[in-house]
């Protein structure tokens, strides 16, 4: 199935949850996540604020940073056609960015050992759909040091059935509602 229908599939069916289901999974999600983030020995990391229906791990962050003074998260930041991860600060506000992502507003960036990375899907293989314009492709592409990267998805748009092509980024392993798992 190619990307650009298959996305459209998906973000229609993950639209379409109700708020309750959605609550559900993003409650198991959230669990998962804090427990694999206690277990890494990181204490820089990249992440996102949800936009749309993705699922929302803010609260997950947040118990993070409170946790280790010295923690620091860091959220992308588009400027024309790159990305990068600026330093969030919970208790300042967010500028809205291109495709009205939330931004810090911070000059501090980092390029993350460990990277949270949104997904509106993923195939088999660890390869990420995402929304289509390739920022996190490019990025992954460009670091100098790959991180880690962990895809953050609802387990029913998991394991699908898309072909990865040239330029994209497979990913480490997923964090969905079902658990972690490595590719």
């Amino acid at each position: 199935m190619d990307k650009k229908s298959e996305r459209a599939r998906v973000l229609k069916e993950r639209n379409a949850l109700s708020t309750a289901k959605r609550g559900e999974l993003n409650h198991a999600l959230c669990s998962f996540l804090s427990d694999f983030l206690d277990s890494v020995k990181v204490q820089t990391i990249g992440a996102f604020l949800p936009i749309g229906s993705e699922p929302d791990i803010s609260e997950v962050l947040k118990n993070w940073l409170r946790a280790g003074a010295a923690r620091q998260v860091f959220l992308p930041v588009t400027e024309g056609k790159t990305m990068r991860f600026a330093f969030w600060d919970p208790a300042k506000p967010l500028k809205i960015g291109r495709f009205s992502v939330p931004e810090p507003t911070s000059d501090l960036f980092s390029e993350p050992p460990l990277l949270l990375v949104p997904c509106v899907a993923l195939n088999k293989q660890g390869y990420r759909l995402g929304y289509g314009a390739g920022y996190y492709d490019r990025y992954l592409a460009a670091c100098a040091e790959k991180p880690f990267t962990v895809g953050i998805c609802f387990s029913e748009f998991c394991g699908l059935d898309f072909e990865a092509q040239t330029f994209d980024a497979k990913l480490n392993a997923v964090i969905s509602d079902s658990g972690f798992s490595r590719f």
